[in-house]
């Protein structure tokens, strides 16, 4: 059985851009960068989603204004 975490603040991350993305064995790996307080890039968060989940996470992404 599947265990569900609920989200948190915790689960929060504070993201200024996407330092690099790859796609590896059906894997999109997506680096998230936020910036230090000298204004330069440093990685927050990396998320992998599975190649057939990509249009609908775009999509939702698309809907953001």
């Amino acid at each position: 059985m599947a265990v569900v975490k609920a989200v948190s603040a915790a689960d929060s991350f504070m993201v200024d851009g996407i330092q690099s993305v790859a796609i590896h064995n059906g894997v999109a790996r997506i680096v998230f960068m936020r910036l230090d307080t000298n204004g330069k890039p440093i990685p927050s968060v990396e998320i992998n989603v599975p190649m057939n989940q990509m249009p609908t996470i775009t999509q939702a992404l698309g809907r953001v204004n």
